[in-house]
């Protein structure tokens, strides 16, 4: 098989396989449902009865906030005693989602990776929302990856550029996206389990589809709906860990560094509201590649004999670090007389951008380029790519690449190892399309779901 062909049929795997299993519409039917033999709501295994019902409300964000938020609807009309208590909903989306029509849902098109003034408004109008939940009323919230910050609301004394220019050298500086997501829980109102506080007597049920790796609750969107127990002191000691505190806003600096009465007020709310809170994660990287692992192993008919095997532990180290223990894993497992080998990868590594560089790209890019540098003359075929369709700050979600890649830049007088200083892997592959006439990016535009990234390696014997 070519080399072309065989990058083809990983993009093609990812938008026919991948990505339905990670259907953030599918997977809110599975874990919400409406059981007319009983007259009553299940989320997950927990059963809300109709007849201690009051009121149903709809809040929620993230990058799979439209498909979720339709999945809610659609059980709610299933019946029209469930669907007379629905009040209204309120979402934040990403951009052009919004355009979207769902009966009885406002949906935000706030922005990412940085928030916009509709991720300020949509907060607001979740808050508002609420403040008329009582204790019958049963609140559904729908969190999925970037929520945090496709919802946000900063605290007293910060400005909506403080919170961008504290996210820009969050993303850039190198913490874990649960160290950043320490920090922006500390200068938001609705993060932390804030927007779980709008209606504190009220029942609430959270459906997540968990972008964090080891799916913790708080991290994912920054735990809008679950109690936090961090501190300001934690989220400063992660901006000086990582010498950021002069990176950041002056207000943000001292919003963390003054008195929070708030962190003890909630504590003492949660002992109460705690036991009427349910999470339930609908989808995770982990759930996706082990329902993709038995496809392929089940499906013979993609590549008679091919040996799958799904690498267990995610990854999250920088990028560099991870691509090079990645190829070195795939090296050892390939035998020369085996069948075609694919291994599957999952997780969210990190990349360090220093200060001043400008270039366009992501993980998944970069993880890309690295990698067409570690397989240059070898017979493996690599496919890197976020869940959600953009990746960083471009337009694609990733990249294939293969043993000829760089062979195929030179060629047309592109440097990679220049592009990689800039870090402008995104500039690379899309120079290198225009220029050889094949294809290397993958770009779905937004997916509607985000369960992170996934990196497939693929080798034909």
């Amino acid at each position: 098989m070519r080399e072309g062909d065989t990058r083809n049929g990983l993009l093609s795997l990812y938008r026919d396989t991948i990505l339905p299993l990670a259907d953030a519409y599918q997977a809110t039917r599975r874990h919400l449902r409406w059981d007319p033999f009983r007259a009553s709501l299940f989320v997950g295994d927990q059963a809300y009865p109709l007849s201690t019902l009051g009121r149903i409300y709809l809040v929620g964000a993230g990058k799979a906030g439209v498909p979720m938020a339709r999945a809610v609807i659609d059980v709610l009309h299933e019946d029209d005693r469930l669907w007379s208590r629905f009040v209204g909903g309120s979402v934040n989306v990403y951009r052009e989602q919004a355009r979207d029509s769902i009966e009885g849902v406002t949906l935000h098109p706030a922005d990412h990776p940085s928030p916009n003034e509709h991720s300020l408004a949509g907060a607001r109008a979740a808050i508002e929302l609420l403040s008329t939940a009582g204790p019958d009323d049963l609140v559904l919230a729908i969190i999925s990856g970037g929520g945090s910050s496709l919802l946000t609301l900063p605290r007293e004394g910060m400005s909506l550029d403080d919170l961008r220019s504290t996210s820009r050298a969050l993303v850039a500086g190198g913490p874990s996206i649960r160290e950043i997501n320490t920090v922006r829980k500390h200068l938001c109102r609705v993060k932390g389990g804030g927007l779980r506080m709008a209606a504190p007597e009220a029942r609430f049920a959270t459906l997540v589809l968990s972008d964090v790796i080891g799916d913790d609750l708080s991290s994912i969107a920054s735990g809008p709906t679950v109690q936090d127990h961090t501190t300001c002191a934690d989220a400063l000691s992660v901006l000086e860990s990582y010498s950021l505190l002069d990176r950041v806003p002056v207000s943000a600096q001292a919003c963390l560094q003054r008195p929070c009465p708030e962190e003890d007020t909630w504590r003492e709310i949660w002992k109460d509201a705690g036991r009427r809170t349910q999470t339930v994660i609908v989808a995770s990287n982990k759930m996706v590649l082990e329902a993709l692992a038995r496809q392929l192993e089940a499906d013979n008919s993609r590549s008679p004999g091919l040996r799958v095997v799904l690498e267990h532990t995610p990854a999250v180290a920088p990028v560099a670090q991870v691509a090079a223990e990645h190829h070195h894993q795939c090296e050892q497992l390939l035998s020369a007389k085996g069948p075609p080998l694919l291994v599957l990868f999952g997780g969210e590594p990190v990349v360090t951008v220093p200060d001043g560089v400008r270039g366009t790209g992501g993980r998944m890019l970069h993880y890309a380029l690295l990698s067409a540098q570690a397989i240059a003359g070898s017979g493996w075929t690599v496919f890197a790519s976020g869940t959600d369709g953009i990746d960083g700050t471009a337009p694609a979600a990733g990249a294939v690449v293969d043993g000829r890649t760089l062979q195929q830049a030179g060629e047309v007088g592109l440097d990679a190892a220049r592009y990689m200083e800039e870090f402008d892997s995104y500039g690379f592959f899309h120079a290198l399309e225009q220029r050889g006439g094949e294809r290397f990016l993958n770009v779905p535009g937004p997916t509607g779901t985000n369960v992170n990234d996934i990196m497939l390696w693929l080798h034909k014997t």
